[in-house]
């Protein structure tokens, strides 16, 4: 491979990073913004996880544990299904629209953030207060 082909190369998979992290961004935005919650936290890496598994119900910190090679990041990802579902649940979709999740990541992070669906979690998101776009009266 010649040095013209890979700088090419690189170009690309910049840009196509760049395309996924800013459509990950809006559709997080999109998300928090139907739970209540400020919109900001979807642009921050690692923050955004923590903000998607408090509102799934999950401690945020367990995005940490995803840091530890295999098993941690195994465990980790287990914590991010259960949030994910809690979260789908909380928008009125099925247990079977978890498929998306796992087959097509980007519809169901599209369909969640654009579609006309309600925040009704049957959970309890474990975000503070400082987090929510309004203020909430404490439990």
């Amino acid at each position: 491979m010649t040095t013209t082909d890979m700088s090419v190369a690189y170009a690309w998979s910049g840009v196509s990073g760049l395309v996924f992290y800013l459509f990950y961004g809006f559709a997080l935005m999109g998300i928090f913004r139907k739970a209540g919650l400020k919109a900001w936290p979807a642009w921050v890496p690692f923050f955004n996880t923590w903000r998607v598994l408090q509102l799934g119900g999950q401690r945020g910190w367990l995005v940490l544990i995803g840091l530890i090679p295999v098993v941690g990041t195994l465990v980790y990802l287990v914590f991010l299904i259960i949030a994910g579902v809690r979260i789908q649940s909380g928008f009125g979709k099925p247990g079977v629209f978890y498929l998306l999740a796992i087959l097509i990541t980007p519809v169901w992070y599209g369909i969640l953030a654009w579609d006309g669906s309600r925040w009704a979690p049957k959970h309890t998101p474990i975000v503070p207060p400082s987090g929510y776009a309004t203020p909430v009266a404490p439990a």
